[in-house]
């Protein structure tokens, strides 16, 4: 009987110390946007929009195009966010479609991390 409480005790102790080491860890993901805002011949931009304001500065978002024979898209361009989350990309661009991504990225805020979440824009024709 002895040996059965010492086992349970150890187990609750265990558990114990579980939660709070995962709840310690625990990250927040905060939702992004990427959006393309204007696409002229030799400018493209757009702007990366979150919840939490650390999560927008800093991010790199790729411009993808579609090839001419209508089958995948690959990548024209990178960018990383200035503090407001604008983001440009000059260049020699084609009549196409054309969408944007921005990675997923782990950042702390105040010690705290946050997981800023990735996006993908619609595909549109510029």
């Amino acid at each position: 009987m002895k040996r059965l409480a010492l086992v349970l005790t150890v187990m609750a102790a265990g558990m114990a110390l579980l939660s709070v080491g995962s709840a310690a860890g625990a990250v927040t993901t905060a939702k992004s946007t990427v959006t393309i805002l204007s696409g002229e011949g030799t400018e493209f931009r757009g702007k990366v929009t979150s919840t939490k304001k650390q999560c927008r500065a800093n991010r790199k978002v790729t411009l993808f195009r579609k090839s001419d024979s209508g089958g995948a898209y690959s990548a024209v361009g990178t960018d990383k966010t200035d503090a407001s989350g604008a983001w440009e990309m000059q260049g020699s661009f084609m009549a196409g479609m054309y969408y944007a991504r921005v990675a997923s990225t782990l950042i702390r805020a105040n010690g705290v991390p946050i997981r800023c979440d990735f996006d993908i824009n619609v595909a549109m024709h510029f």
